[in-house]
C-alpha cells in the first residue's frame, strides 16, 4: 500500500515523535541532551516553525510544533536530525543510521486539545518512571510552561498566552492545569493518531481537514481538553 502524504496544515500544530533506530538510546548523556537542544535551536532559527512543548527522552523525543508550511517543517526536521547524527557518530566514532526512518506525526486540533498534548508530552518522564514529578526532569518544556523558567526553544502558543496577562500568572494557571492527568483513553488515542499519521481532534475538525486535503481522516472520539474554558478561570 502506498504511503499517504503527511498531513500538514500551515499554522496548525503537529505532535511529532522521532525515535532512535530499533528504539536504541540516542540521548545517552547530559552532553547529548545539551547538543540536541542546540540542534533544535539551530533548526528553529533557520526555518519558520514554532515549538510550544517538548520532551527529550533517552531513545526518542516529542515535539509540539507549528510550521508555517510543509517545506518549513521538512527543513526543520532534516536540519535537526542530520546535525545530531553527525555529532553522535563523530563522538562515538561510529557510522550508519541513527534515527528510525520517517518521524511520526499527527495534526492537532489546538482549539480543543492543545493542553491535552502539552500534558501528554511533558508527563512522559513520569509515565516512564524516570522521575516522580515533572519538575524533576530538566529536559522538557515543563520548566518554562509551568515554572516560568525561560527556555529559548519555546514560542508560547496564543492559547497559552491567553491563560493570563503576565508570565507568572500564565505559569501558575498552566501548573494547575497540567497536574490534571489525561485519561488512559486520551493517551492511547494520541499515540494511535501520531503513529498512524492521523488527526487528533473533534469530528468537526476531522471534517474540516478532510475537505482541505481532499481525502478522509480516521475519526475517533476524543475526551476533550477538560472543558478548556474552565482552565482560564482556575488561577484567578
Amino acid at each position: 500500500m502506498a504511503r499517504l502524504p503527511r498531513i500538514v496544515i500551515p499554522h496548525q500544530p503537529l505532535h511529532i515523535i522521532h525515535r532512535g533506530n530499533n528504539r536504541q538510546d540516542i540521548f545517552e548523556s547530559e552532553d547529548d541532551m545539551v547538543r540536541i537542544k542546540a540542534d533544535i535551536a539551530q533548526a528553529l532559527s533557520k526555518f519558520n516553525c514554532q515549538l510550544h512543548a517538548y520532551v527529550i527522552m533517552t531513545n526518542h523525543l516529542h515535539l509540539l510544533l507549528t510550521p508555517s508550511d510543509k517545506q518549513q517543517l521538512s527543513g526543520f526536521m532534516q536540519t535537526m536530525a542530520n546535525r545530531y547524527v553527525r555529532y553522535f557518530n563523530a563522538s562515538r566514532q561510529r557510522t550508519g543510521t541513527l534515527w528510525e526512518g520517517r518521524y511520526k506525526s499527527c495534526l492537532v486540533d489546538s482549539e480543543h486539545y492543545l493542553f491535552t498534548l502539552y500534558r501528554y508530552i511533558e508527563m512522559n518522564p513520569v509515565k516512564a518512571q524516570m522521575v516522580k514529578e515533572m519538575a524533576d526532569y530538566p529536559w522538557s518544556s515543563y520548566p518554562h510552561n509551568a515554572l516560568g523558567k525561560k527556555d529559548i526553544l519555546i514560542s508560547e502558543h496564543e492559547l497559552y498566552k491567553a491563560l493570563a496577562n503576565t508570565p507568572e500568572r500564565r505559569a501558575q494557571q498552566y501548573l494547575n492545569m497540567v497536574n490534571l492527568p489525561n485519561t488512559p483513553t486520551q493517551e492511547q488515542q494520541i499515540t494511535n493518531a501520531t503513529m498512524n499519521g492521523d488527526v487528533y481532534g473533534t469530528e468537526g475538525f476531522h471534517k474540516k481537514i478532510s475537505q482541505l486535503i481532499s481525502r478522509p481522516t480516521k475519526r475517533t472520539k476524543h475526551g476533550g481538553d477538560r472543558k478548556s474554558k474552565e482552565y482560564k478561570n482556575q488561577a484567578d
